[in-house]
């Protein structure tokens, strides 16, 4: 898919001391991509610091998510805002590295629908063994209902082709907004491609996620979405010509 605009959205609730840093890097890695045209929109909301003000001063425009529940519903305000032909997410502590970027538009640019950073191809310095398990589980679950081979389902450094995350209504609210960007891109018939891309320990600030709460949420999101793909595919099939 021919890729001339590109919207980078990240989701930022109260990150100052992580989202100048991670703006600066996005920034030079920008620059090292002549070919596209970059909007930046960092998604805040319920401040109670000075994010705002930094993101400002690194040239990102501010998008206010006025529900204020969730990592899922904050992506969904930054779609709605965004005018790319592409968009990439990736999170503002400082886990994900902006340098990659290029690699996430490359495989796009072949034919990708949905482009997503493997931590186990690329290694993690923030994983412990209650995210590691919980990855493999619910990748796993993930891969079988789908009928993908995606090792790293979860990660939140992705990159998508427009379709897959404007025209319809978000219903993830929290981190199982992995599971539904995923499935759409399946349900719409887009390719799902993994690039290696290591994560790094946060930078600062206090992780939003919390292993069982989220991870029920995600186990859900997989069994709820799975079913309405299966069910899908049911109501679609057509019997061979004889």
């Amino acid at each position: 898919m021919p890729i001339q605009k590109v919207s980078v959205v990240i989701p930022a609730r109260n990150e100052e001391a992580t989202i100048g840093p991670v703006l600066d890097e996005l920034n030079a890695a920008i620059a090292r991509l002549p070919r596209y045209r970059f909007e930046t929109l960092v998604v805040v909301d319920n401040p109670r610091d000075l994010t705002i003000g930094v993101a400002q001063a690194k040239g990102a425009r501010i998008v206010l998510n006025p529900r204020a529940i969730g990592k899922g519903a904050a992506l969904a305000a930054g779609f709605l805002q965004s005018t790319g032909d592409a968009i990439v997410i990736f999170d503002s502590d400082g886990s994900h590295n902006p340098r990659d970027i290029g690699l996430f538009l490359d495989a796009l640019e072949r034919g990708a629908g949905l482009v997503v950073g493997s931590r186990v191809l690329g290694g993690s310095d923030d994983h412990n063994v209650i995210r590691l398990f919980g990855n493999a589980v619910f990748t796993l679950m993930f891969s079988i209902v789908f009928g993908t081979t995606i090792m790293d389902v979860l990660n939140g450094y992705k990159a998508f082709v427009r379709n897959v995350a404007v025209g319809y209504r978000h219903k993830a609210k929290g981190f199982d907004c992995e599971i539904e960007i995923a499935a759409r891109a399946i349900r719409q018939g887009y390719p799902l491609v993994e690039v290696a891309t290591h994560e790094n320990k946060r930078a600062g600030g206090k992780m939003k996620s919390r292993a069982f709460r989220d991870g029920f949420a995600i186990m859900m999101a997989v069994l709820r979405q799975g079913l309405a793909y299966r069910a899908w595919r049911l109501c679609h099939w057509r019997k061979p010509n004889k």
